[in-house]
């Protein structure tokens, strides 16, 4: 139950943050990038990480966030909804007895997906969409009239194990688009999947 409150004040205080920067088209951002110069940057003294060199890191202030919690801001158009926490391991999961590999689910995205990475920490990630048109408030119609391009919001969500430090490196990133059905990884799921999370190591 903490770790939900958490979560939901983080949220909606990176979402205060997100939503003060300019949004990017479709087709922007699905068209192809080359591989973005890159820079290291620590995470509380404990990883590292590397992320395109635009991206200026900032804490959560701690009175916000009961654990290490970090966003990342880039100047408009390459604004990014990015964050990372570092929380602890032990009962985060349960395990599911028929696949021996744990069950995560986070508010409500099913991490079902998993690859490994160096220092042996494997990486489970997932998806879910948003139908912006039925994000409703008791003030106004329903269903809301949105851009086509931002009608439907991925969020994608990667945790990474570091059983030897009892510590899930949780990164957090999204993508606003025209289409509800979701195969792959785009925007910044992609940026994650490919570039940030892989560069994921351990502070000796």
């Amino acid at each position: 139950m903490q770790y939900k409150i958490l979560l939901a004040l983080t949220l909606a205080f990176v979402c205060q943050i997100a939503g003060s920067q300019n949004s990017i088209s479709q087709a922007q951002r699905s068209a192809a990038q080359p591989t973005p110069k890159v820079k290291w940057v620590e995470l509380d003294g404990r990883y590292k990480i590397q992320v395109p060199d635009y991206f200026t890191l900032q804490r959560i202030d701690p009175k916000i966030a009961a654990v290490p919690a970090f966003y990342f801001n880039a100047n408009p158009p390459e604004s990014t909804s990015i964050q990372v926490f570092l929380l602890p391991e032990v009962g985060m999961y349960q395990t599911d007895p028929k696949m021996g590999r744990p069950q995560i689910e986070i508010d409500g995205t099913s991490l079902r997906r998993s690859f490994k990475i160096s220092e042996n920490i494997v990486v489970y990630y997932g998806w879910s969409v948003t139908d912006n048109a039925y994000e409703c408030s008791m003030n106004s119609p329903c269903p809301v009239r949105v851009p086509r391009n931002r009608r439907y919001g991925t969020l994608y969500v990667f945790a990474a194990f570091d059983d030897a430090h009892k510590t899930i490196v949780e990164f957090r990133g999204d993508h606003l688009g025209a289409m509800q059905k979701r195969t792959r990884l785009y925007g910044k799921g992609k940026l994650l999947r490919e570039v940030v999370v892989p560069s994921l190591s351990s502070i000796q």
